[in-house]
């Protein structure tokens, strides 16, 4: 599929488990008169491959540095009223590396938010978000990832 560059933007997240793959990391988005929850991502710059994309997103706008898994799925949301363009978002499992500091300008309207993966479902604001949990879920079970162990060296991007 072809897209006019003005009129599509491409961004790039995680969906990050802790280590013990109990909970998984959200942003709690503050600026609306009603909080909303979604998976870190954000913007592909010039020149950024879609892993540092992600990893860097993640970091900046929570604290955490990740893990990429080797499992990327893609999601276009078609007219995105928020931007008012087509959005391309490249997805990625991850694990929890080690938490630092919020990076995200004007922090105070964002906050990193663990929720047990029981509770995401209900909690996330986006049915995409509740989905790709699902996807990244089947995966986990389907591969037998252990998430203390990490990713073998051979299968982490």
């Amino acid at each position: 599929m072809f897209y006019d560059a003005d009129k599509v933007m491409f961004s790039a997240g995680a969906v990050v488990f802790d280590q013990a793959g109990q909970k998984v990391l959200t942003v709690v988005d503050r600026r609306g008169a009603k909080p909303t929850v979604y998976f870190p991502k954000g913007r592909i710059e010039a020149g950024e491959a879609q892993v540092d994309a992600a990893r860097r997103e993640v970091e900046e706008e929570t604290g955490v540095v990740c893990r990429l898994w080797p499992k990327m799925m893609g999601m276009e949301v078609r007219d995105s009223p928020a931007i008012g363009k087509t959005k391309v978002i490249y997805w990625y499992a991850a694990s929890l590396v080690s938490i630092g500091v919020q990076r995200l300008e004007g922090h105070e309207m964002f906050t990193a938010s663990w929720v047990s993966i029981d509770e995401a479902p209900h909690v996330l604001s986006f049915e995409q978000d509740k989905q790709l949990l699902g996807i990244c879920r089947a995966y986990i079970e389907q591969e037998g990832y252990d998430h203390q162990a990490g990713p073998q060296p051979s299968s982490e991007i």
